[in-house]
């Protein structure tokens, strides 16, 4: 008599199959790509606000929402449901 492995035995999973539950979910290569140019412009629209209006706090609210939602953007594309 052979000795079987325990997930070999187990009526769900056939046998040479391992299920361990570490499967990974892979992330779409152009997914990823968008995200990062749209993260990346948002953080340049919000350099460049800081530029144009020196020395106002308008000018620091306006850069913080502007890179803010660019990263929520991105975020929200970049990670699958």
């Amino acid at each position: 008599m052979g000795h079987h492995l325990p997930e070999e035995r187990s009526p769900g999973t056939p046998p040479g199959t391992r299920d361990d539950g570490a499967d990974v979910a892979r992330l779409p290569v152009s997914n990823a790509i968008a995200a990062v140019i749209i993260a990346v412009a948002a953080l340049l629209g919000g350099i460049a606000v800081l530029i144009l209006m020196p020395g106002t706090l308008e000018a620091l609210g306006t850069a913080v929402t502007i890179s803010g939602s660019g990263f929520t953007l991105a975020a929200r594309i970049a990670v699958p449901r």
